[in-house]
């Protein structure tokens, strides 16, 4: 399975793109959400983890552009933020997400809510 990783903490792109490589997944990774719009329609992604909060595009709005996208459009689409508020969790639904996780978040979890990808 392709997974998209879109974050600006390369900690954190690093250490999740790790676990993720290590249980199996194909991972290509993205710094801003201009770069995640551009790597999504080469990658094809089945699923996306995508903060919200990006430089040059928020990820509300990259959720929306892949939507709309022929490529990305049935992928899943899981906010991976720490934004935890009820209005961002509406927020993201509206733009497109799937899922609305809150940092930190288990790898336990985060593979688990990957696996509805392949529902």
């Amino acid at each position: 399975m392709r997974v998209l990783l879109v974050d600006d903490d390369i900690d954190s792109v690093i250490s999740v793109g790790r676990v993720l490589r290590a249980v199996g997944y194909e991972v290509c990774a993205a710094l801003d959400g201009k770069d995640a719009i551009a790597r999504a329609a080469d990658f094809h992604p089945d699923a996306a983890l995508i903060d919200l909060s990006l430089p040059v595009i928020d990820g509300f709005a990259v959720a929306e552009r892949l939507r709309s996208m022929p490529e990305t459009r049935g992928a899943l689409l899981i906010a991976l933020t720490g934004w935890g508020r009820e209005t961002y969790s509406t927020r993201a639904t509206d733009s497109g997400f799937d899922l609305h996780l809150v940092k930190p978040v288990s790898m336990d979890a985060l593979i688990g809510a990957l696996q509805m990808a392949r529902c």
